[in-house]
Protein backbone atom coordinates (compact mmCIF):
# COMPACT_ATOMS: atom_id res chain seq x y z
CA UNK A 1 0.00 0.00 0.00
CA UNK A 2 1.89 3.09 -1.27
CA UNK A 3 1.90 5.43 1.24
CA UNK A 4 0.61 9.43 1.24
CA UNK A 5 3.66 11.36 -0.18
CA UNK A 6 6.85 9.64 0.33
CA UNK A 7 7.13 5.85 -0.10
CA UNK A 8 7.55 3.75 2.89
CA UNK A 9 10.84 1.19 2.92
CA UNK A 10 8.28 -1.94 2.47
CA UNK A 11 6.78 -0.10 -0.32
CA UNK A 12 10.23 -0.09 -2.28
CA UNK A 13 12.05 -2.99 -0.72
CA UNK A 14 13.37 -5.73 -3.26
CA UNK A 15 12.22 -8.47 -1.37
CA UNK A 16 13.31 -12.18 -2.02
CA UNK A 17 14.03 -13.20 1.52
CA UNK A 18 12.40 -12.64 5.02
CA UNK A 19 15.58 -10.54 6.28
CA UNK A 20 14.94 -8.36 3.00
CA UNK A 21 11.57 -7.08 4.84
CA UNK A 22 11.68 -4.06 6.22
CA UNK A 23 10.24 -2.86 9.67
CA UNK A 24 6.41 -2.42 8.93
CA UNK A 25 3.39 -2.46 10.20
CA UNK A 26 1.72 -6.06 9.76
CA UNK A 27 -1.17 -4.50 7.46
CA UNK A 28 1.58 -2.74 5.32
CA UNK A 29 3.18 -6.23 5.10
CA UNK A 30 0.31 -8.06 4.38
CA UNK A 31 -0.78 -5.78 1.29
CA UNK A 32 2.39 -5.97 -0.22
CA UNK A 33 2.40 -9.81 0.11
CA UNK A 34 -1.18 -9.85 -1.26
CA UNK A 35 0.05 -7.90 -4.63
CA UNK A 36 2.67 -9.66 -4.76
CA UNK A 37 0.18 -12.96 -4.37
CA UNK A 38 -2.32 -12.17 -7.04
CA UNK A 39 0.81 -11.11 -9.71
CA UNK A 40 2.64 -14.68 -8.83
CA UNK A 41 -1.04 -16.39 -9.53
CA UNK A 42 -2.15 -14.49 -12.40
CA UNK A 43 -5.22 -13.18 -10.49
CA UNK A 44 -4.62 -9.32 -11.02
CA UNK A 45 -3.67 -8.09 -14.83
CA UNK A 46 -3.77 -4.72 -13.72
CA UNK A 47 -0.94 -5.31 -11.06
CA UNK A 48 1.34 -5.57 -14.28
CA UNK A 49 2.81 -8.65 -15.22
CA UNK A 50 3.85 -12.07 -13.33
CA UNK A 51 7.29 -12.32 -12.65
CA UNK A 52 9.06 -15.27 -10.26
CA UNK A 53 10.40 -12.41 -8.17
CA UNK A 54 6.87 -11.84 -7.53
CA UNK A 55 6.16 -15.68 -5.82
CA UNK A 56 9.58 -14.94 -3.81
CA UNK A 57 8.20 -11.98 -2.54
CA UNK A 58 4.69 -13.66 -1.33
CA UNK A 59 6.92 -16.56 0.50
CA UNK A 60 9.21 -14.26 2.57
CA UNK A 61 6.57 -11.88 2.96
CA UNK A 62 4.35 -14.49 4.95
CA UNK A 63 7.49 -16.07 6.84
CA UNK A 64 8.07 -11.97 8.23
CA UNK A 65 4.71 -11.88 9.02
CA UNK A 66 4.45 -14.97 10.93
CA UNK A 67 7.33 -14.44 12.44
CA UNK A 68 6.13 -10.77 13.76
CA UNK A 69 2.77 -12.10 14.92
CA UNK A 70 4.73 -14.97 17.04
CA UNK A 71 6.89 -11.92 18.41
CA UNK A 72 3.65 -10.10 19.40
CA UNK A 73 1.83 -12.89 20.86
CA UNK A 74 5.13 -13.88 23.38
CA UNK A 75 4.62 -10.28 24.53
CA UNK A 76 0.82 -10.38 24.62
CA UNK A 77 0.67 -13.73 26.71
CA UNK A 78 3.03 -11.26 28.90
CA UNK A 79 1.03 -8.45 29.52
CA UNK A 80 -2.38 -10.44 29.82
CA UNK A 81 -0.68 -12.69 32.73
CA UNK A 82 0.42 -9.47 33.94
CA UNK A 83 -3.20 -8.02 33.88
CA UNK A 84 -4.63 -10.85 35.52
CA UNK A 85 -6.08 -13.36 32.96
CA UNK A 86 -5.96 -16.68 33.63
CA UNK A 87 -4.06 -19.25 31.74
CA UNK A 88 -7.79 -20.55 30.39
CA UNK A 89 -8.40 -17.74 29.02
CA UNK A 90 -5.53 -17.03 27.45
CA UNK A 91 -5.22 -20.23 26.22
CA UNK A 92 -8.95 -20.22 25.19
CA UNK A 93 -7.74 -17.03 23.18
CA UNK A 94 -4.87 -19.00 21.29
CA UNK A 95 -7.39 -21.92 20.50
CA UNK A 96 -4.94 -24.31 22.58
CA UNK A 97 -5.00 -26.75 25.67
CA UNK A 98 -3.67 -24.35 29.21
CA UNK A 99 -1.09 -26.40 29.82
CA UNK A 100 0.59 -26.60 26.63
CA UNK A 101 0.06 -22.35 26.82
CA UNK A 102 1.40 -22.38 30.25
CA UNK A 103 4.38 -24.64 29.37
CA UNK A 104 5.09 -22.90 26.33
CA UNK A 105 5.10 -18.98 27.64
CA UNK A 106 6.21 -19.66 31.23
CA UNK A 107 10.16 -19.61 31.94
CA UNK A 108 12.40 -22.45 33.88
CA UNK A 109 12.40 -20.18 36.72
CA UNK A 110 8.89 -19.57 36.76
CA UNK A 111 8.12 -23.29 35.91
CA UNK A 112 10.84 -24.11 39.18
CA UNK A 113 8.50 -22.31 41.51
CA UNK A 114 5.59 -23.96 40.94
Amino acid sequence: MPSEGRPLAIDTAHIATPADVPPAALISMAHRRDTHLARALGRRQDLGSTTPADSLAALALGVAITQKVLQEQRLLVQAAVEQGCSWEEIASALDAPATTVRDAFTSPADKQAR
